[in-house]
């Protein structure tokens, strides 16, 4: 903020009192978002890459439909991670910038960020908008038919994996 700027804000809040001082303090404050991503397990897809990545994948795949901006997709994406990690090898978890690949978003019809689509032979089959936990996704994923891992996984997740000791 330039020194003008602040000088003029001091002159006409000077008789205000403490609200205003906290308020130019406020003006000066910077907000620092972390928006790097360090080693993840997904793959970043754009337009270009979304037909080999995704609609000709021989596996079930995950899609993320993300903006780097948004506070709810920075709270979903550790979550994603941890998705990529839990089902490597069953699956296959990509983001798209949703503002970078506006043709991708209009065709599947994102509204709102973040939205995870789920495709099966180029086809999606689940659809889930908003922030979820990773069980809630692992339920939703496992009642399209993911895999039977993915029932264990959502369990072992759960802590309810163990079962009672009774007999026969």
């Amino acid at each position: 903020m330039c020194k003008t700027l602040r000088q003029w804000y001091l002159r006409l809040f000077v008789k205000r009192g403490t609200r205003c001082a906290i308020s130019l303090v406020m003006l000066n404050r910077t907000e620092k978002m972390n928006t790097k991503r360090s080693e993840e397990p997904t793959k970043q897809v754009d337009e270009a890459d979304f037909g080999a990545a995704v609609l000709q994948s021989k596996q079930p795949v995950l899609v993320a439909f993300m903006a780097p901006w948004s506070h709810a997709c920075q709270v979903l994406n550790p979550i994603i991670q941890e998705l990529a990690s839990a089902l490597e090898g069953r699956a296959e978890v990509v983001e798209v910038n949703a503002d970078d690949s506006l043709d991708l978003s209009l065709w599947y019809d994102i509204r709102s960020i973040p939205t995870l689509l789920y495709f099966t032979e180029g086809v999606p089959r689940l659809r889930i908008v908003g922030t979820a936990t990773k069980e809630a996704i692992l339920a939703r994923l496992d009642r399209v038919g993911v895999a039977d891992e993915t029932a264990a996984l959502a369990t072992a997740a759960s802590g309810a994996g163990h079962k009672s000791g009774k007999g026969s």
